[in-house]
């Protein structure tokens, strides 16, 4: 039973960590609202400057052309969110989207394709992903609670008590791995003679490798379109900030909870 304990202990830990990066990143992903909170912070929506007079973002590579430039209302722009998060969390068949009264290259345009092609195809392959994602998250849920009753049982039979230690042991590997892709990153950022200043952005990039080990994927994460234009790097890195609050929140309390558990179990070894 010991070893069934270590490795239900590193299974117990890795369905912790996937459920607590998964749920606060699949919330953001489907809320609206959070779009629309980044649009305003990173000034993708009207501004108002000094001097009262409105400015509007500038969007590039409207349609997936070099040279289409646009200036959506934000209205328009909530639309553009609203497609986002409903093709990602529905059914829709196709990423595509038309728009009429689009000020495109300094005239008011109707019929606009939003998206190009490669943006299209790069979304299909996030969803796809993003369902996956759903999938492993339901299953370490379940994995989850199946384990923390397996502890519970062995902690009243006075047995079970690694928790901590395969805790600690879990999370060292996953430290180590994280600091291979933060070196590997830094690697290439010197071999490829970029700033240090654009390290996060090269690291976003060699996470797709995991993402979408695919080369056909790969290449289509990487694009100039309207999509990469207001979906910037700023909006991920805040997710990215907010996840990793919830999971050294969660990873704080379950390594107190780990300890209580180990301590409880040695006590019960000691009783007559």
């Amino acid at each position: 039973m010991k070893f069934l304990d270590r490795v239900f202990a590193l299974l117990l830990n890795a369905c912790i960590l996937i459920v607590t990066l998964a749920v606060p990143a699949f919330a953001m992903m489907s809320s609206k609202q959070y779009y629309y909170d980044q649009f305003e912070k990173n000034g993708i929506y009207q501004q108002v400057n000094e001097a009262g007079n409105a400015e509007y973002t500038v969007i590039d590579y409207v349609g997936g052309e070099t040279g289409n430039r646009a200036i959506f209302s934000d209205e328009q722009l909530n639309v553009i969110i609203d497609h986002i998060v409903e093709y990602l969390f529905s059914d829709q068949e196709s990423f595509a989207l038309v728009m009429d009264n689009v000020k495109l290259n300094g005239e008011v345009t109707d019929g606009v394709s939003v998206f190009g092609d490669t943006a299209v195809k790069h979304m299909a392959d996030v969803r796809e992903l993003l369902r996956l994602c759903i999938a492993i998250t339901a299953v370490a849920g379940v994995a989850l609670v199946l384990f923390a009753v397996y502890f519970s049982v062995r902690r009243r039979r006075g047995q079970g008590g690694i928790l901590l230690k395969y805790t600690l042991i879990f999370y060292g590997i996953f430290l180590l791995a994280v600091l291979t892709v933060c070196l590997w990153t830094l690697i290439d950022v010197l071999r490829e003679g970029f700033e240090m200043s654009e390290y996060t952005g090269v690291l976003w990039r060699n996470l797709h490798h995991f993402m979408f080990p695919d080369p056909e994927k790969f290449a289509n994460a990487f694009l100039n379109d309207t999509l990469t234009e207001i979906l910037t790097l700023d909006l991920f890195m805040t997710a990215v900030y907010i996840i990793l609050a919830v999971v050294f929140s969660a990873l704080l309390v379950w390594l107190a909870l780990g300890a209580y558990l180990d301590k409880m179990v040695k006590k019960s070894r000691k009783m007559p």
